[in-house]
Parts: structure tokens; C-alpha cells; sequence
């Protein structure tokens, strides 16, 4: 499997995962990064949290015991060590992004398997953020490998 995405939403002290592989955003990201300059929005590498991917090169990590723990597999560390950004900034990125592939797709220079799971995931994202944003929730995209 190579690298992928999984969008991840913070309630409180605990993660709300959906869990669904988002792996055309993970491998388009660097061309999506270039859309978003072009259309003067935050980059979607912003909204990435690479804490996962780290800690599997990590042997040891100290943990203070009254921090509040994410648990994937064995590992677990504090929430607040992770990178969390407002759901709104999202889906402003993601909105852009999507009415950019529906009406000029040809600025992302990518062939159209990759164009149809990429327009897939941005619904998704898109409406995983929408209920987050109504909650005031922030969230990432959690790089996984």
C-alpha cells in the first residue's frame, strides 16, 4: 500500500476518524498544493499531521501521565502534540479545489482515473468538514503509510 490520507475530526479529548483512504489526495498533493497557490488558498499540505508516520520511527516518546492519549495500534501520544486546523480554513481550500477540477480540470494535468477518484474524495472531505465546521471542530488529514 503506499501513502494515504485518512481525515481525521477532533471532539474534545477524543478522534473522530472516518477511516476511508483518501490516497488521491496523498499522491496529487504537491499538484494540488501548486492549484491552491493559484487560487490564493491555504495549501492542503498545511492541513496534514504527520504525528502517525513519525512515531513509527520512534522508539520511545514521553508522555506526561495526565495528557490526554490518541491510541493507533501500540502507540499513543498527546492529542495536542498533533496538528489541528479550523474545519472552515479547510473547506475553503477544498471548495476551491473542487469547483477548480469541475470547471478547468486541465490545470491539474492529471489523467482522468485520477481525476474521478480525486473529485470522489473532495465530495467526501468536503462533507466531513461542512458538519465538523457547524460543530466548531478542527481536524487533519492524517498521513499514513
Amino acid at each position: 500500500m503506499g501513502m494515504t490520507y485518512w481525515l481525521n475530526v477532533r471532539d474534545g479529548d477524543t478522534i473522530e476518524s472516518e477511516e476511508n483512504d483518501l490516497s488521491a489526495t496523498c499522491k496529487l498533493t504537491d499538484t494540488l498544493d501548486k492549484v491552491c497557490l493559484e487560487l490564493g488558498v491555504r495549501a492542503v499540505s498545511e492541513f496534514v499531521d504527520g504525528t502517525e508516520m513519525s512515531m513509527e520511527y520512534e522508539d520511545e516518546f514521553d508522555v506526561p501521565d495526565d495528557d490526554v492519549l490518541y491510541e493507533e495500534g501500540k502507540r499513543s501520544y498527546p492529542l495536542d502534540e498533533m496538528h489541528w486546523c479550523e474545519a472552515n480554513s479547510g473547506l475553503d481550500t477544498f471548495r476551491a479545489l473542487q469547483a477548480s477540477l469541475s470547471e478547468s480540470p486541465e490545470n491539474f494535468g492529471f489523467d482522468l482515473d485520477d481525476i474521478d477518484m480525486l473529485a470522489a474524495e473532495l465530495d467526501e472531505i468536503i462533507e466531513l468538514l461542512e458538519e465538523a465546521a457547524s460543530q466548531g471542530r478542527t481536524f487533519h488529514l492524517e498521513l499514513l503509510g
